[in-house]
């Protein structure tokens, strides 16, 4: 189903390029997202927006110049099924490029042509700058403030000034902001439905793509992260990420998310070591080990790429 298309939506100022987002429960953030598209100068073809249960975001989204369409993406109980979502919402795309973005990003004006512009004239997996904006209110409807309240993800390659430069770190290649032709995703198999539920699968697409030949380059993009609380490490996802681990690690030889993992031994939840050939859970982390992992404030990392 699509939402709206506005009165002066015109085809041809529309960015030949797909936006693909999942969301459940994160209605606000869509909504955000979507106005945000709606100002920028480089709006998308389409967005298409792959709902996994939870609040019914359609009633609520805005008006925009580009179609919406909502895809049904099915859950895994009260969890995302993250890979087989996103390659339900490439399926449904209908541009020749695809940029997976998550539904709490706001991309600068500029960034979507940037991302559009690379794939045009390169067969390659594209990221941008992704960063964190600081708790608090902003003004969203300003690139220039959110900027300055932002700050950047310390671990990722820094973008250039303009264009795009190759890079190497296909490991700091995340699910949150990839940029792909849809023909290269399809000769890559899309998403490994094999992992399930949270963590790995997007490494082990951008691995795929180096297998394969692909480049990665970083663009001169940006996308700004809203802040929510986040648990480092993810102890609410243990059993899926260490599962998730131990299927990467079975595929390509060598263990991702090592940060995450590192810190499940320190706390006795996991029997692992970098060396060590399989992963085994050990305890279910309380409650109150759970809860002490939240954070409230902005921390520009991912320890699971550490």
């Amino acid at each position: 189903m699509a939402r709206g298309t506005g009165p002066f939506s015109l085809a041809s100022l529309l960015v030949p390029l797909s936006l693909l987002t999942l969301v459940r429960n994160r209605t606000g953030l869509l909504c955000d997202l979507l106005s945000t598209l709606a100002r920028n100068p480089d709006p998308p073809r389409e967005v298409i927006v792959g709902v996994s249960g939870g609040e019914d975001p359609r009633p609520h989204v805005p008006e925009t110049p580009f179609p919406v369409h909502f895809l049904d993406v099915g859950s895994d109980g009260d969890r995302i099924r993250y890979s087989q979502a996103r390659n339900a919402c490439a399926r449904a795309a209908t541009s020749p490029h695809l940029l997976f973005l998550d539904a709490d990003c706001l991309p600068a004006p500029g960034a979507l042509a940037a991302f559009a512009d690379v794939l045009e004239t390169r067969d390659t997996l594209a990221i941008g700058e992704v960063r964190y904006l600081r708790p608090g209110t902003h003004d969203l409807a300003d690139p220039n403030a959110l900027r300055a309240s932002s700050l950047p993800h310390p671990a990722r390659p820094v973008p250039p000034a303009s264009g795009w430069e190759p890079s190497d770190a296909y490991e700091m290649v995340w699910g949150l902001c990839i940029g792909i032709r849809r023909e290269t995703f399809e000769r890559l198999g899309g998403f490994d439905t094999s992992y399930g539920g949270y963590a790995g699968e997007d490494t082990d697409l951008a691995i795929a793509a180096r297998e394969a030949g692909v480049p990665l380059a970083v663009v001169a993009a940006t996308v700004f992260h809203q802040h929510h609380d986040v648990f480092e490490p993810p102890l609410q996802q243990v059993e899926a990420t260490l599962a998730n681990a131990q299927r990467f690690r079975e595929k390509w030889g060598w263990w991702p998310m090592g940060g995450w993992l590192d810190a499940y031994a320190r706390l006795g939840l996991v029997d692992w070591t970098p060396d060590a050939e399989h992963a085994t859970l050990l305890r279910q982390p309380t409650a109150k080990e759970i809860e002490s992992a939240r954070h409230t404030i902005a921390r520009p990392f991912r320890m699971a790429q550490a």
